[in-house]
């Protein structure tokens, strides 16, 4: 495995980190020439799923694990854990509903997704920053009114966000993965 000073480490890398694979979500520098810069990382440990803060320093050095990637299909789940299919060998490969999270809600049936792998195990799924879903809940449509003035809406998969007035029952919205938020209203085909 290969090390990296801190201002290599970029968003959606994965770093060993106290012994553990960690994926970075969140990164922001502080500090001023005389100060020293600062690395402040967000990381989502690979292997429970929980989040931590950590902050690196410009003299530090930071273990890159040689992670794998494969394209696999979500198949189906069972239980707490969630199975998918490798694309290329047809074997199962399965993730805890732990190290999913909160990403659980954008996951669909025979949907390609990207695979880590660290020694042959299932580490992590990627997701496509944006999400096609259907507006399965919402109050009635309404036009004219302003920007400010959002509605709850039910998606697919029992997702809950705000979406603008305009959303009505049926329609698909694009949502943003990360931030689980509204972007845009789908063109009907």
């Amino acid at each position: 495995m290969q090390t990296i000073p801190p201002a290599e480490i970029r968003k959606g890398m994965a770093l060993m980190v106290d012994g553990a694979p960690h994926m970075t979500e969140d990164l922001h520098t502080s500090g001023t020439a005389r100060t020293r810069h600062k690395i402040h990382a967000r990381l989502r440990n690979l292997l429970t799923g929980r989040h931590v803060d950590r902050v690196f320093t410009d003299n530090e050095r930071v273990t890159v694990p040689d992670m794998e990637t494969r394209h696999v299909e979500f198949s189906y789940k069972q239980g707490e854990a969630f199975v998918f299919l490798d694309a290329e060998t047809f074997d199962e490969l399965t993730v805890t509903a732990e190290q999913i999270g909160t990403r659980r809600f954008f996951l669909k049936e025979e949907e390609q997704y990207r695979a880590l792998l660290l020694e042959g195990r299932l580490m992590d799924i990627v997701f496509p920053d944006y999400a096609v879903m259907k507006v399965l809940e919402t109050g009635a449509p309404q036009h004219g009114v302003g920007d400010a003035t959002w509605k709850p809406a039910k998606l697919e998969n029992d997702l809950e966000i705000l979406v603008p007035p305009f959303i009505a029952t049926g329609d698909s919205i694009r949502v943003d993965t990360r931030e689980r938020k509204y972007v845009k209203k789908e063109s009907a085909e």
